[in-house]
C-alpha cells in the first residue's frame, strides 16, 4: 500500500501537465497518471500491475513494414507485454519522454494530449536519436484497473534528429 502511495506521489510530481490537485482528481485519473509514469519509463512489470486480465492495447496510427492498415491491436496483457518487450529489445529506447500539455478524465477515460520525445542510442558517443511527434493516449479505467489503452501518434510526420548529450 505504501508503495502505491509513493508511486502516486511520484507520478503527480513527474508528469508534465496543467495544475491539478488531488482533491479534485478522480481515482481513474490518479491511476492513469501513475500508469503513464511507468509507461514513460517502459517499466513493464509496474505497467502490468495496473492492467485488467483482458486489457486491450491499440495504436491505430502505428505505421511500419510489420503493421497492417489498422495499426497495432493487442487483445490481452500477454500480447501487449510481448509487443512492448519486442519494441524495447529491438529499439532499446532510453526514454519515451512524454510531455502532456492537457490531461482530463471523463466517464472513466483519461485523455493525455501532448507529445512523445523518445530518445534512442546511436553508435556515436555523446549523441542520441530523438523522435518527436504529437501524441494522444486514452486510458480507460474500470474498477481500479486499466481495461484499454489507445495511443494515437503522428507517425507520418515526426521530427527526427540527432541530439548531442553531455
Amino acid at each position: 500500500m505504501l508503495r502505491k502511495i509513493l508511486i502516486g506521489l511520484a507520478a503527480l510530481s513527474c508528469v508534465s501537465a496543467p495544475a491539478f490537485t488531488q482533491e479534485n482528481m478522480s481515482d481513474a485519473e490518479r491511476i492513469a497518471r501513475e500508469y503513464m509514469m511507468h509507461y514513460d519509463a517502459l517499466d513493464l512489470d509496474a505497467m502490468e500491475d495496473y492492467w485488467a486480465d483482458d486489457v486491450e492495447f491499440f495504436d491505430v496510427t502505428a505505421m511500419g513494414p510489420e503493421t497492417g492498415p489498422d495499426g497495432i491491436a493487442m487483445q490481452s496483457g500477454a500480447e501487449a507485454r510481448e509487443m512492448l518487450s519486442d519494441f524495447i529489445e529491438t529499439n532499446q529506447p532510453i526514454e519515451l519522454g512524454f510531455e502532456w500539455h492537457t490531461i482530463f478524465e471523463s466517464n472513466g477515460r483519461v485523455i493525455f494530449m501532448g507529445e512523445v520525445n523518445a530518445l534512442y542510442p546511436t553508435p556515436t558517443d555523446g549523441q542520441v536519436f530523438r523522435w518527436n511527434a504529437e501524441q494522444v493516449t486514452v486510458i480507460t479505467v474500470r474498477d481500479g484497473q486499466i481495461i484499454r489503452q489507445r495511443d494515437f501518434a503522428n507517425y507520418a510526420n515526426p521530427d527526427r534528429s540527432l541530439v548531442r548529450v553531455p
